[in-house]
């Protein structure tokens, strides 16, 4: 007996001292998952929900580390040397101005400042082409990809002109973000061919570069002397932060507004859009980043894309408000947001 209680504590000892070590030999084996550095322009949005539930759905463990600029593209260079510092897996950047901040614009990279080591995934980017990101959206040639949100301008135009008749239209921008400059050229291109009148205005800006919100409720009352039948709000990352401030002062001057992107309609007071949703756009983007990080596709494979359906969003309490019901053709496919 005695040999036996011997033996067995002997035996107990021995698993004892093996079970640490398979546990630990069992963590080692287990990879970490992929890290994401997610540089967000104006705090998280319903892209981010969409790109999260993609993980999710899809039984991808992820980690994804989030900082937001909350509007200052200036902090991405520290943000890019924290990046380096934790050997992220890639990065994921939001809207035009922050990803050229990150990765550059095509043909004028440079290391020093740019990201050319980790892959870089873009969302929110209304014109890589326009705004000199990439030359192709088949391929980038280096190390980036992403997902635009923005209807092609006569695609938008069509849904305009589904609603209303209109000849004078009216544009806010942000000459400060090449995105939207690029916008009101293409506009510009489109009102020439069609012969419709575009009265377009810059944002001011102040002593340091940056864009007046305050100018834009005094904005919309000139254009509205001026007799414009529609203001269109375009894919603006300050104008967006603004929503609220610019459609609330068209509604006042009774002035209706289109908006390209839909969080000025279902957070805004703009009338109607014919938009990409967040979460589809986050869900797309979300794709990419799997190519990248579970089948170790290279950026420069991954074509850029947007989505392949739109949605027409109504917001009828403003149609109520400024007695401009939709026709019954757009009732038959239009969202009516209540």
């Amino acid at each position: 007996m005695r040999r036996r209680s011997i033996c067995g504590a002997a035996a107990a000892l021995a698993l004892g001292c093996a079970l640490p070590r398979a546990l630990a030999q069992s963590a080692q084996a287990a990879p970490r998952p992929p890290r994401i550095y997610m540089i967000l322009f104006r705090g998280e949005t319903a892209v981010e929900k969409g790109f999260r539930d993609y993980f999710a759905v899809n039984g991808m463990p992820v980690e994804l580390i989030v900082r937001d600029v909350a509007l200052d593209v200036g902090k991405v260079p520290q943000l890019i040397a924290e990046a380096r510092a934790m050997k992220v897996d890639l990065i994921y950047t939001w809207g035009t101005p922050i990803t050229l901040a990150v990765a550059g614009k095509q043909g004028a990279v440079d290391p020093s400042r740019h990201v050319t080591d980790i892959p870089v995934v873009f969302t929110m980017v209304a014109s890589p082409q326009g705004s000199g990101l990439v030359k192709s959206l088949v391929s980038s040639g280096r190390n980036i990809t992403g997902a635009c949100h923005v209807v092609p301008p006569s695609q938008q135009l069509s849904a305009i002109r589904a609603y209303r008749h209109f000849d004078r239209l009216a544009i806010i921008y942000n000459p400060a973000e090449p995105n939207s400059v690029q916008n009101v050229k293409d506009l510009r291109a489109v009102a020439a061919s069609e012969r419709f009148q575009l009265l377009e205005r810059p944002v001011p800006l102040d002593a340091k570069g940056q864009p007046l919100a305050s100018e834009l409720p005094a904005m919309v009352a000139e254009l509205a002397q001026q007799r414009v039948q529609l203001l269109y709000i375009g894919p603006d990352s300050f104008l967006a932060a603004n929503r609220k401030l610019l459609t609330e002062a068209a509604l006042e001057q009774r002035l209706p507004a289109f908006s390209a992107t839909e969080i000025a309609v279902r957070e805004g007071k703009a009338l109607f859009g014919l938009v990409s949703g967040y979460e589809s756009v986050g869900r797309l983007t979300a794709h990419k980043a799997e190519q990248i990080l579970r089948q170790h596709m290279a950026p420069a494979a991954i074509p850029i894309e947007t989505l392949a359906r739109f949605s027409y969003l109504v917001n009828m309490p403003v149609a109520a408000q400024l007695d401009l019901y939709p026709p019954l053709k757009v009732l038959n496919y239009a969202e009516l947001l209540k």
